[in-house]
């Protein structure tokens, strides 16, 4: 999963291709780990950095729900994708 030059835009084409899935689409998982590497390499805020790994930590755990048949866990791991993905739409329009 390759990702946009603007950091912002790859975060969230993450955001929307493993929210609107039913499983964390191959290469999501790969693609945020190399967007918080980049993050770091660039000295970004940390504020990104934490929303970009908090999006890392969801999508273990909704492969985790997936593996264990757990559609409750898989619903909570989206809905904190969801709310991720509203904060860093907020922290982009506010910065």
């Amino acid at each position: 999963m390759a990702y946009a030059p603007d950091i912002h835009v790859a975060v969230y084409q993450v955001l929307d291709a493993v929210i609107s899935a039913k499983v964390a689409p191959p290469g999501a998982k790969a693609t945020i780990h190399s967007i918080i590497d980049d993050l770091r390499a660039a000295s970004a805020p940390g504020h990104m950095i934490a929303h970009a790994e908090c999006i890392s930590l969801q999508l273990h755990h909704l492969e985790c729900a997936a593996s264990l048949c757990d559609p409750a866990r898989a619903s909570h791991a989206r809905e904190e994708l969801r709310l991720i993905a509203a904060a860093w739409l907020d922290q982009r329009i506010r910065h």
